[in-house]
């Protein structure tokens, strides 16, 4: 929840025009002269590409020590043959990975290729480990990576769980886009992606567009029990719901559009065959105590009848239910509507606390 908190501020121009950029200059890499293999290393692809500048096509090769009976790579090297005098030397990346891949796309636009390696480092934050080399007087620079600065205020973001060559004016000149998941509590929790597109000016990384996309979660298909991941809370409705009833949770600001202090919204809802005639048997909303007070007022319409209270939390649990069947009971789907249909009394017993 952290990272929603500052998303509005990094989607501004105020802020977008004011941060800070990182990766700006370019860091001699590890390279040595040699015509050899890279000992103890085997290959994992190769390219083909002018990356020295003379007009004259260059061999790249990506070495890696491969894990037994695994995709994960070693050791990463990439040799440079120069295509014209033959000359080779390595390049240490100093980095390991999980299917690493080797591109060569102009970034800089000097007329000739970089060299870029990527690898998925396999945890769960999914994210990946990227280099970007230049080769320039048979040596090779690496460029420093595109990010906006965590340290300035008002600025979020994490490492890059891609980062991808783009062909934007398709002329052969390319830019990075990057992209970073922005998450609640745990990194399974994924709240949306910052996409964000990166142009290499002269000596550094200058950030073209940002933007959010929420992460669109599937329905998940109610079976036997649900547990909420953000509310602490397990629901067991009748055994009719197996199959017959779609979960779906929000929380955060949002979580509801008509009631802004709810705190999450939890929706089990009838899985009718057309998507438009879909319709929630119960609605669990959290409240703060404090904001369901000013809610509960007697004078006007019940936002729903309270069916529990964490006084640890501070959080009261309110349950909406259709005041009547919205199908012609002789219908098809009224008569598959009408038995998963709830009491107030029977919410209550079906709703337990779980610690998280």
């Amino acid at each position: 929840m952290k990272h929603l908190k500052h998303l509005n501020k990094l989607v501004t121009g105020t802020v977008l025009t004011s941060v800070l950029f990182t990766g700006g200059y370019a860091i001699t890499a590890d390279a040595s002269n040699t015509t050899a293999t890279p000992k103890g290393l085997q290959e994992i692809t190769k390219k083909t590409a002018d990356v020295t500048g003379d007009k004259t096509a260059d061999t790249v090769v990506l070495y890696g020590k491969k894990e037994k009976n695994s995709p994960y790579e070693k050791d990463l090297t990439i040799k440079v043959t120069d295509g014209k005098t033959k000359k080779s030397f390595n390049i240490d990346v100093k980095d390991d990975g999980y299917e690493p891949k080797l591109s060569v796309q102009d970034f800089t636009y000097d007329k000739k290729g970089e060299i870029m390696v990527t690898a998925s480092t396999g945890g769960s934050g999914g994210y990946t480990t990227n280099h970007i080399y230049n080769i320039k007087d048979g040596k090779a620079k690496e460029l420093g990576l595109p990010g906006l600065d965590k340290n300035k205020a008002g600025v979020i973001g994490a490492d890059f769980v891609e980062l991808k060559p783009i062909d934007l004016n398709k002329n052969g000149l390319y830019v990075l886009e990057g992209t970073e998941r922005l998450t609640g509590d745990y990194n399974a929790d994924v709240r949306g992606y910052l996409k964000s597109k990166w142009k290499w000016n002269q000596t550094k990384w200058e950030l073209m567009s940002a933007n959010f996309e929420p992460a669109v979660k599937p329905l998940e298909v109610y079976h036997d029990t649900f547990k909420s991941q953000d509310s602490a809370f397990a629901f067991k409705g009748p055994k009719s719901w197996n199959g017959n009833i779609l979960v779906e949770e929000k929380t955060g600001p949002n979580a509801d559009e008509y009631l802004p202090e709810a705190k999450s919204v939890t929706r089990f809802i009838f899985n009718a065959e057309k998507a438009e005639d879909r319709t929630p048997v119960v609605v669990i909303t959290a409240f703060d105590l404090n904001d369901w007070k000013k809610l509960n007022n007697p004078d006007e319409p019940p936002v729903g009848y309270e069916i529990a209270r964490n006084q640890a939390t501070n959080t009261v649990y309110v349950a909406s239910l259709p005041q009547d069947t919205v199908f012609d009971p002789a219908s098809k789907e009224g008569k598959k509507f009408i038995p998963l249909m709830m009491s107030l009394d029977q919410v209550k017993q079906a709703f337990t606390f779980v610690k998280r």
